[in-house]
């Protein structure tokens, strides 16, 4: 049975000698689950107890103060849904559900990760300084490898950055390469991430971005990643012992 989510919105007040609108943020949003639409719409108003139009003609606004709007969610449409499910705070560990926060004309914050503006803000200044922290070189580089289950495929990578965080990017930041098309087609759960390398340069080394991709290099030679599996090319790569060191 499909699920059905709906705005109330409620009109604004109109400024003098202009024709009002509906006012935004909408009153209530929420979600039904009926057999269609007409069931959906008398399952909305059996809970508010009163009937909303879900059309106003412009001339005709100052004569209603709500609209209805509503609209069957697909299965995978995570983005909406995501909204209605319980959610663990990423600051405080806070249980709560993110379209409470949307439907509270109090609440300081809205976004879908954080319980409060004090979590989001705390949060975000972590992010901060891990960033100055992998900058400044406190964080060491990496060469890690996504690897997908069922297949046993690897795509191997590196990052001088918090390697979550370039997991992260792989996921919300995909390009039309081959290991993102395999991402985006399969889901989430056949996939793991780990570290295969904590890259320590050398102190005496001419060039630091060319030893750690001479390292990736190494990894995605020793794994056949471009033969079997999602990387597209080899990098570039000279020998550490050759060339890079002093």
């Amino acid at each position: 049975m499909p699920d059905f989510y709906y705005q109330i919105k409620g009109r604004e007040l109109s400024a003098y000698g202009e024709v009002p609108g509906w006012a935004w943020p909408p009153i209530f949003s929420g979600l039904v689950t009926a057999p269609d639409r007409k069931q959906a719409k008398a399952q909305i108003e059996e809970e508010y107890s009163r009937q909303f139009p879900v059309r106003v003609l412009k001339k005709d606004i100052e004569q209603h103060a709500y609209l209805l709007h509503f609209k069957e969610v697909e299965p995978d449409n995570d983005y909406l849904l995501r909204r209605f499910r319980k959610t663990v705070c990423k600051e405080c560990g806070t249980i709560f559900i993110p379209i409470d926060k949307y439907n509270d004309p109090h609440s300081d914050h809205q976004g879908l990760e954080y319980c409060s503006d004090r979590c989001s803000k705390e949060g975000r200044f972590r992010e901060v300084q891990e960033f100055r922290l992998a900058h400044e070189g406190k964080l060491p580089p990496v060469i890690y490898q996504v690897r997908q289950k069922s297949t046993g495929r690897v795509y191997v990578g590196q990052s001088i950055r918090p390697f979550t965080l370039r997991w992260w990017e792989h996921l919300t930041y995909p390009s039309e390469s081959k290991f993102h098309e395999t991402l985006r087609a399969t889901p989430i759960t056949d996939w793991e991430f780990s570290v295969l390398e904590v890259v320590s340069v050398p102190d005496d080394c001419k060039s630091k971005a060319a030893y750690i991709t001479d390292r990736e290099r190494h990894w995605i030679d020793a794994l056949n990643a471009v033969a079997d599996g999602f990387n597209s090319v080899l990098p570039t790569g000279v020998s550490p012992q050759l060339s890079l060191i002093e």
